[in-house]
């Protein structure tokens, strides 16, 4: 896990009940905060405004995130962690503070005996593949979704050759490489 500076100085605390739709989101994550799977954090600046927020479960909500999200991710093992819900006030955008607030939230306590974190990135989020990329995320597995009729087929398949290659050309035409 690479440390990565902001260019906003924050702090990580655990979400509040004030933090609800603070980040101009227009409650994307609502359900999700109603139904008080740990651990949400979020990133605040000096004067308390939230600029970030995250979840980041471990193996003892598998049962809960199985609940809410269906099978779209994993069961985590005791040494695995999964990042879920990221989200940057658009005003923040651009300064690195996601991937700090990712690194300051797995350097904690309770999370030294995670040895893999996941985190399911869109090909085309560019901004997020970059921060995790800067925080030392490498991709190992991929989420395949089908569809027929009304029933969704989630299969998770080890990473390719052939993509993690396509990763590598993504991350060199986008500047990904950490500095």
């Amino acid at each position: 896990m690479n440390s990565v500076d902001s260019k906003v100085d924050l702090s990580i605390r655990l979400f509040e009940d004030s933090d609800v739709n603070a980040l101009d989101e227009g409650m994307r994550h609502a359900r999700l905060v109603q139904e008080n799977i740990p651990d949400c954090y979020v990133a605040v600046t000096k004067d308390n405004t939230t600029i970030f927020r995250q979840w980041l479960f471990k193996h003892q909500q598998n049962n809960q995130v199985a609940n809410y999200f269906g099978n779209i991710f994993p069961s985590l093992k005791e040494d695995e962690a999964l990042i879920e819900g990221v989200f940057t006030h658009p005003d923040y955008r651009g300064l690195r503070v996601m991937p700090n607030a990712v690194y300051k939230t797995l350097i904690q306590d309770q999370y030294k005996g995670i040895n893999r974190v996941i985190v399911f990135v869109d090909e085309n989020n560019i901004p997020s593949l970059k921060g995790f990329h800067r925080n030392g995320f490498r991709p190992y597995i991929t989420r395949q979704e089908k569809w027929f009729l009304f029933y969704r087929r989630v299969s998770f398949i080890p990473m390719t050759t052939k993509l993690e290659y396509s990763y590598l050309n993504l991350a060199s035409a986008t500047n990904l490489k950490t500095s």
